[in-house]
């Protein structure tokens, strides 16, 4: 039994706004965002197979089929809900095969993924995003523009310096997002967490519901997070107002900022500084020298306690006077 290297290579011109599909049924899925309007799908087949005539009997039976149209590519097996290795053994007794599936998709266009028993990478995208996984990891970098997630059994992870608006929906897979600006979440989880860190947008619409999960949130900046759940805990590391009573609470951050809804029945909420994400503005120096420490209206009255200034003074500079 030998082990055979066999590529399928799939070009078409969809545009710089075209939409690209890719359904893969195990395997591992690369995907990144290019300039200019053409797509490329590179499938890397390794089949084992006891001939090269063989292999290459497997390799026309395997490869992934493909649909043209005028600013569409469609790409996908046709396993029908099996495993290619199913299909190769149910066609070839006692082989075996693997796929590798590298996409190239203009960095604006309609991105449709969606994979069974495969981890998923996704970089550069700024057009309208969509991927459903099942049995396998979803990890983008430098995504922007809506994103949708459906996952089952699997995390899910971004991370983005670019402003992203997120609707996810994960069963058993934690849902992880780094985001500088976050525009918009709509999150729903039946036993995974849900981590957040960045600045959420004024104008966004923030929503996450879980079952047994937890919402943890580096916050930078300001917000009201709204707190649905009789067996859910909140506790903040920033400075905060908690109002309300034990199902329906709302911790207040700062100013208030954008709205957040948790609903859940038994996770709980956590809010901390940010640690992946420096505001932007902001120098180590200066994270440093906002640091807990003595506030400045303690070093007044312990400047007053000293004599060091009157009374007068004391009040003038408590109050916000020059």
């Amino acid at each position: 039994m030998g082990t055979y290297v066999r590529t399928q290579a799939i070009d078409h011109q969809v545009g710089e706004h075209g939409s690209v599909s890719l359904n893969v049924t195990e395997g591992g899925i690369q995907a990144r965002g290019i300039a200019g309007g053409d797509a490329h799908v590179r499938a890397t087949f390794e089949i084992h197979a006891p001939s090269e005539a063989e292999a290459e009997r497997i390799f026309q039976q395997v490869q992934l089929r493909v649909s043209r149209g005028n600013g569409t590519l469609a790409v996908g097996d046709e396993t029908t809900g099996r495993s290619l290795g199913t299909l190769v053994s149910r066609l070839f007794s006692g082989v075996h095969a693997e796929v590798a599936v590298e996409v190239e998709v203009p960095a604006a266009a309609r991105l449709e993924l969606t994979s069974v028993s495969a981890d998923t990478e996704a970089s550069g995208l700024h057009g309208e995003q969509r991927y459903r996984t099942v049995s396998g990891d979803l990890q983008l970098r430098d995504v922007g523009g809506p994103v949708r997630l459906d996952t089952v059994s699997g995390d899910a992870k971004v991370r983005t310096d670019t402003p992203v608006a997120v609707q996810a929906q994960g069963i058993s897979g934690d849902l992880s997002i780094t985001a500088r600006s976050l525009r918009s979440l709509r999150a729903t989880t039946v036993s995974g967490d849900v981590e957040l860190e960045g600045e959420l947008d004024p104008r966004g619409d923030f929503r996450v519901e879980t079952v047994s999960g937890d919402l943890v949130v580096g916050l930078i900046g300001s917000a009201t997070f709204e707190v649905h759940g009789i067996s859910t805990d909140v506790h903040s590391e920033l400075d905060h107002r908690l109002e309300g009573q034990v199902d329906r609470r709302r911790l207040i951050i700062g100013t208030g900022g954008p709205r957040v809804v948790f609903n859940s029945m038994s996770g709980d909420l956590g809010v901390r500084r940010p640690r992946r994400i420096t505001p932007v503005g902001r120098t180590a120096a200066a994270e440093r020298a906002s640091a807990p420490g003595p506030s400045a209206d303690l070093e007044v009255l312990r400047a007053l306690e000293r004599g060091e200034i009157s009374v007068d003074e004391a009040t003038r500079r408590l109050s916000g006077g020059a």
